[in-house]
């Protein structure tokens, strides 16, 4: 009997219930599983993306593939794209297998015809990106670059005579053919997947990308006991709401008594902007650009109508605001999985600390 698709029952223990993430989401595939079901311009993607991430590398990346690209699917330029400054060419290539000599035979012709040509000068590296990496035979060339190049003459008429473009045929022969048995094939070579995906695993945008969760949130550090300058201006809104509750201008939180409820709750916001200010510093190695912002803008837009209601004063304000932020039903999130009450709290005082939310009216 087949039991593969055996269901759990309650006289078959030995098969456990599913879970709620597996009803959910699915099975769960490593990256360098879920790369080779990328489609050809969706893997391009990915490795532009990649050769972004390499920014201290590179001056700018633009993705040319397509009809007209001349063998160039990725260039990563030293300087600017206008300059003859080096450059790499990143050829993305998604096959369901290894690559083999047959499948790049016509992307070599390409770079000897086009630097030939000086449609393009040739690049310092030039390196093959492809899901299943490559097969032992193209990598056996490409550590010998004179058996390459000798292997590329033989399979020229085949492979790359009339492959490199569709409008003429490209003949290995005079000046061209001495040009391409002096061609300097060293710089072939290529970048194991496994490598970029562990690169981009250090980057923002490995998550989104991937799944599997953020990585364990470091624990803020406590405020330090002067302001610090970037905190000024949330910390004069909240002595202000201490004046309007006091009837009498604080001008200083040292002025207030170490054991009333100000001082106290001066301290906890304070706390809490630094937990809030933690997981914006988080967020930028963990998430792309901008999540902070939208967890942020998601916080405001939950307790704005209460901060501009109408308080007896600016500390009931602060409080009730806090209040209702510390309570949102914040669920979908990017950042939900690290958020804590306090970080709410804390996000209140970045607006307080912007502008955006205010605790004493201007008369």
């Amino acid at each position: 009997m087949d039991r593969s698709n055996a269901q759990p029952s309650p006289t078959n223990p030995q098969i456990s219930p599913p879970r709620a993430d597996q009803v959910e989401k699915g099975p769960q595939f490593p990256p360098e599983r879920l790369v080779t079901l990328y489609s050809s311009a969706e893997w391009e993607v990915f490795i532009r993306d990649w050769t972004e991430i390499l920014k201290d590398k590179y001056h700018s990346v633009e993705r040319l593939g397509g009809a007209g690209d001349q063998g160039r699917d990725i260039a990563g330029y030293v300087n600017a794209p206008n300059t003859s400054g080096p450059w790499d060419n990143f050829q993305a290539k998604h096959y369901d297998h290894p690559l083999a000599p047959s499948d790049v035979w016509v992307e070599f012709g390409k770079l000897c015809h086009y630097t030939f040509t000086q449609a393009y000068t040739i690049p310092r590296e030039y390196r093959f990106v492809a899901p299943q990496d490559m097969g032992t035979k193209l990598w056996n060339l490409m550590t010998k670059p004179e058996n390459l190049r000798s292997e590329l003459i033989v399979a020229w008429d085949r492979y790359c005579r009339n492959g490199i473009t569709d409008k003429f045929e490209v003949p290995l022969t005079g000046e061209f053919r001495e040009y391409v048995e002096s061609f300097d094939f060293s710089i072939v070579g290529y970048v194991p997947v496994r490598k970029i995906i562990e690169q981009f695993r250090l980057t923002p945008y490995f998550v989104t990308r991937f799944g599997g969760g953020l990585p364990v949130r470091p624990a803020a550090d406590l405020p330090p006991t002067t302001i610090a300058p970037h905190e000024t201006r949330y910390v004069r809104q909240l002595l202000d709401a201490y004046s309007e509750c006091l009837a009498c201008t604080v001008g200083s939180f040292s002025s207030l008594s170490k054991t009333g409820i100000h001082r106290k709750h001066f301290d906890r916001s304070r706390e809490d902007f630094y937990r809030a200010d933690s997981l914006r510093v988080f967020s930028r190695a963990t998430v792309p650009a901008g999540t902070f912002e939208s967890l942020q803008d998601e916080v405001y837009r939950g307790v704005v109508d209460i901060a501009e209601s109408a308080h007896k004063d600016g500390f009931e304000r602060v409080k009730e605001t806090v209040k209702a932020a510390r309570n949102l039903p914040i669920h979908s999130h990017a950042l939900v999985s690290v958020l804590t009450h306090d970080d709410k709290s804390g996000i209140c005082h970045q607006l307080a600390n912007s502008d955006k939310l205010i605790w004493v009216k201007p008369i």
